[in-house]
């Protein structure tokens, strides 16, 4: 228990410090929000001024952290200044849309990924593996912008997808089973860019992580044994390699979280 304590006193004490240099250091920046505002001539200085005094831009630098931190207690995680409200409601409804667009990637990715990287480690030299890899390494060079553009490109000739938004026109009057198409068929294309980019990467790592564990010497010990080899391959190989595969998505998702999502609450404002 005493452990957990500590781990949790000092994981306290380092956010409480990441956001005060976090913090300080987007408020030291030159400019703020109301900078380029100063080139509009229909605004005065006096204007400007009140403002800054509105949204407490002129208090000192300790003053306006605390208000931060008070509204980060309070649950809302700053003001936004173009959208005059608190940050939580705007993050909140942005944060749905990206789970509902990420999610699905993220699990189409690591199905489709997991049997072709262990196949293709099983396979290793092979001409499947070779298949596979060349695959992998087309679409590897090919940019993920390129491949948003193509699909949209199809989708245009063709008409069978919406190419933008979330929802159609008159989504509210569809049945909920009218609503799950709709927004299935908005999410197509994203989703499908999505899984197509992530591939690479996870394929190359689960071959690799699935190499190396076929190679180690329980492996070999098992083989000798007689056990064949899509037994050896499910029940002995892959949950082996699941460690460092977990682990290594599990980092991806806290950087991921880290860079998107915890750091633009440092600040004091928010904005989009």
């Amino acid at each position: 228990m005493s452990f957990f304590l500590r781990r949790i006193v000092h994981g306290a004490f380092l956010l409480v410090g990441v956001s005060i240099l976090s913090f300080a250091m987007i408020e030291l920046a030159p400019g703020d929000f109301f900078a380029e505002m100063r080139l509009n001539p229909q605004l005065s200085a006096e204007t400007l001024a009140g403002l800054r005094q509105q949204y407490g831009l002129d208090q000192p630098l300790p003053v306006r952290y605390l208000h931060w931190a008070k509204s980060v207690a309070r649950g809302e995680f700053g003001f936004s200044f173009a959208y005059n409200t608190p940050v939580a409601p705007l993050l909140w409804s942005r944060a749905r849309n990206t789970l509902l667009l990420t999610a699905p990637a993220v699990l189409f990715a690591w199905l489709i990924a997991v049997p072709i990287g262990v196949g293709s480690a099983a396979r290793q030299g092979k001409w499947d593996d070779r298949i596979a890899s060349g695959g992998i390494t087309a679409l590897l060079a090919i940019p993920e912008l390129l491949l948003a553009l193509g699909f949209l490109l199809i989708s245009l000739r063709t008409g069978y997808l919406p190419t933008g938004g979330m929802i159609s026109v008159g989504f509210s009057e569809l049945s909920w089973w009218g609503k799950f198409k709709d927004v299935t068929a908005h999410l197509a294309i994203p989703v499908t860019v999505l899984t197509l980019g992530s591939l690479p990467i996870l394929v190359r790592h689960v071959r690799a992580t699935m190499l190396e564990v076929l190679q180690s010497p329980f492996i070999n010990a098992a083989r000798a044994h007689g056990i064949s080899p899509r037994r050896l391959l499910f029940r002995h190989a892959l949950p082996a390699a699941l460690n460092p595969l977990i682990w290594w998505k599990s980092s991806l998702v806290g950087r991921a979280w880290d860079r998107c999502c915890l750091r633009p609450f440092w600040g004091a404002t928010f904005t989009w």
